[in-house]
């Protein structure tokens, strides 16, 4: 909701002129009183020699509550779960700084309702649960997390931190966003849990004689989410469907850098990316920094290590109050200009989305109209015949997960999204619906149900969402209610129905609520 408002900020009144929004989290000095009154997340300076202490601070307390009627959905809510019935999420911390050093603690308490919903298998065949298997076996994207109720503390947005001029050098377990979409990111999201990390990033742009410059460089530790798959003993043509994973731990290293260039204002250019493999498997410090493209490690020799990677744009119109935004990666190596320009059949993705304020009325207030496409499916039937789908690997069998769900774009491996979204907003304030069409794992429906061709089994989310975020003294609301019409659900068919008829469609029910208060 903060940032939302920041970068709405940028596009009306050109606040932030030098800042990509490309990179975060952002530091608490954007969240300051300067902004229209915002006092959010503003630390507060002791007087000299009255502690040790140059800041110190609550954070606000947090509440979010979400809730499905059938079976989950939603995405980029970071350490909640996919599940049925209710869930809720609960966070608070403090924030202290002395001299260079700030320490940041806000550790999180999950739990959930958890409840059962219907799952993958309805009337298949082996041969369909042979196909499953394929994703299966190579990402660790569980359906459902476990029978019973699920309960989870983790340190959260939490963080140690030496800061220097514009950057920033520690330890922490804060989510990141690497890129400008606003739903959806190929590389870094919100969509998992944070994950214990050592960062190196700036605090503020650094100007230089060619513009400004953000960025980070990371090297952290995935954890798994150790819930096997569903029937695990099953077998097809006498070879066992499961193959069991190699449960090391992973190791993560990845960057992202923005530049803003000086002759064009407004404009934001970048890449991001990162690499995996089994800690077992580090080879040197190639491994260990994000130097794919630059040295070759014995690890990325034998295959052993995957990587993925992403090039964007973001441009900002503040006197046309509006910004359009593209970010384009390869699910198989680091992005450049070269590889992105070969013309060998490579797995692509890209983000793609606009948005525009109207003018101001007299009294403060906007319309925002806002859009966003999101594509991950394979591009030709050679890839999908061989599963290579964004976010899972054949050796690092996991896949670009932690704790059970996808780093990157919370739709998922092979999924494609359209959205629209029209609001009312006046400062913090926003209320608006949003039209969504979601499509469930293209790789998985053209790899199993094309031969023979059967169109009617697309599994499609229409949704139809309202929601509202309002300000109001201390607090800060943030609601969601969301209908969703979920079309041949599984990619399942009725059979003998209609073509194109009678689907196993379900109607779901989603709610969201967010409590934050300003201690």
């Amino acid at each position: 909701m903060v940032n939302d408002y920041l970068k709405r900020q940028q596009l009306s009144n050109g606040s932030f002129a030098n800042v990509s929004f490309c990179v975060r989290p952002l530091p608490l000095s954007y969240l300051d009183s300067t902004v229209e009154g915002l006092d959010w997340n503003k630390t507060k300076t002791l007087k000299a020699g009255s502690t040790i202490f140059s800041a110190l601070e609550f954070l606000p307390f947090t509440i979010s509550q979400e809730y499905n009627s059938l079976h989950p959905y939603g995405w980029n809510d970071a350490a909640m779960i996919p599940a049925a019935g209710y869930q809720v999420l609960m966070s608070a911390g403090i924030y202290a700084r002395i001299g260079k050093l700030s320490v940041q603690i806000q550790p999180e308490i999950i739990g959930a309702q958890n409840s059962s919903f219907e799952t993958y298998g309805i009337g298949y065949w082996d041969a369909h649960w042979a196909s499953y298997y394929q994703w299966l076996n190579t990402s660790d994207i569980p359906e459902k997390f476990g029978d019973n109720t699920y309960k989870k503390f983790l340190p959260g947005q939490s963080s140690v931190r030496y800061n220097t001029g514009n950057i920033s050098v520690g330890i922490s377990t804060e989510n990141m966003w690497w890129g400008p979409g606003r739903h959806n990111a190929l590389v870094m999201s919100n969509n998992a849990s944070g994950f214990l990390h050592a960062t190196i990033n700036t605090s503020k742009p650094i100007q230089t004689k060619i513009g400004a410059f953000e960025g980070q460089i990371i090297g952290g530790a995935l954890s798994n989410s150790n819930i096997l798959p569903p029937d695990t003993n099953s077998n097809f043509n006498g070879v066992r469907l499961y193959q069991p994973k190699n449960e090391d731990q992973r190791y993560i290293s990845g960057m992202v850098l923005t530049w803003q260039p000086k002759w064009v204002p407004g404009l934001f250019l970048g890449f991001a990316k990162a690499s995996y493999l089994y800690r077992s498997d580090i080879s040197g410090i190639a491994d260990m920094l994000p130097l794919e493209g630059i040295i070759k490690s014995n690890s990325e020799k034998q295959n052993k290590k995957s990587s993925l990677g992403s090039v964007f744009v973001r441009y900002v119109m503040p006197e046309e109050n509006a910004e359009v935004y593209a970010e384009y990666g390869r699910s198989d190596r680091s992005a450049s200009i070269i590889n992105l320009m070969s013309d060998k059949d490579y797995p692509r993705g890209y983000v793609v989305g606009m948005r525009k304020l109207s003018d101001k009325r007299p009294n403060g207030s906007q319309i925002e109209f806002a859009a966003e496409v999101t594509q991950l499916d394979l591009p030709n039937a050679t890839l999908i015949g061989e599963a290579k789908s964004w976010y899972t690997n054949d050796y690092v069998r996991q896949g670009y997960t932690n704790g059970g769900k996808v780093i990157g774009a919370g739709i998922g491996p092979g999924s494609n999204s359209q959205m629209i979204d029209i609001s009312w907003v006046k400062g913090m304030n926003k209320v608006g619906f949003m039209f969504e069409r979601l499509v469930h794992n293209n790789d998985f429906y053209y790899f199993t149900f094309t031969s023979p061709v059967d169109n009617t089994r697309h599994w499609i989310d229409l949704s139809t969402t309202f929601h509202a975020d309002w300000k109001y003294k201390r607090f800060l609301f943030s609601s969601e209610m969301a209908l969703i019409r979920s079309l041949n659900y599984e990619w399942y068919v009725i059979p003998g129905s209609p073509y194109f008829q009678n689907g196993y469609d379900f109607l779901n029910l989603h709610g969201r609520l967010a409590v934050s208060y300003r201690l």
